[in-house]
């Protein structure tokens, strides 16, 4: 007979990450299990330059908010993500929290850290499209590729070759983003 596991709360959540303990460390919530995200080069590299490209379309464009791996989203009363780097519009979110969004973001970006398996990724990012993330993007940086979810529409995956891009355009018209630019090795 299997033992249930206990589901955490929002609110147990949010007393256990600021425990002194866990002063340093970011901790995500899935479904009410507590996870943790650990730090890894590579992938942190590739979140900042998608979010520095994304980050001057929005405010050049005055279109809202884009955060980092420290931004934290409550998708529902069990789950709290923090995506690698998202964006929120300021229709949707014309006062900066404090802390947490109280709901979606309008994009996650998620990159795969060798801590995170692909399962893993692919299932946050259908969490995010169930609890209405109009559009995700998962970075895969060994195999140099970019999986789009977007609501409603079959996955599409683009490799770094000489003119491969992603573009946001569902949720952020004109935003395109050459994978070149985000795969690449200087």
């Amino acid at each position: 007979m299997l033992t249930p596991v206990k589901q955490t709360t929002l609110s147990e959540f949010n007393r256990y990450v600021e425990l002194p303990e866990n002063k340093n460390r970011l901790f995500e919530l899935h479904n009410g299990e507590i996870v943790e995200k650990m730090a890894s080069f590579i992938p942190s590299k590739i979140a900042m330059r998608i979010g520095r490209c994304l980050g001057a379309f929005v405010d050049d464009n005055a279109l809202g908010y884009v955060t980092g791996a420290d931004g934290s989203y409550i998708l529902s009363s069990n789950t709290e993500f923090m995506p690698d780097v998202a964006y929120i519009s300021k229709v949707r979110l014309p006062q900066q929290p404090e802390r947490q969004v109280e709901g979606p973001p309008d994009l996650a970006i998620e990159v795969k850290s060798p801590s995170d398996s692909k399962r893993e990724l692919r299932l946050k990012a259908e969490t995010y499209l169930r609890y209405g993330t109009p559009m995700v993007w998962l970075g895969f940086p060994e195999d140099q590729h970019v999986e789009v979810y977007e609501q409603g529409k079959d996955v599409i995956d683009r490799y770094l070759d000489d003119n491969d891009s992603v573009d946001a355009d569902a949720v952020l018209p004109g935003f395109t983003l050459p994978l070149r630019q985000i795969f690449s090795t200087p």
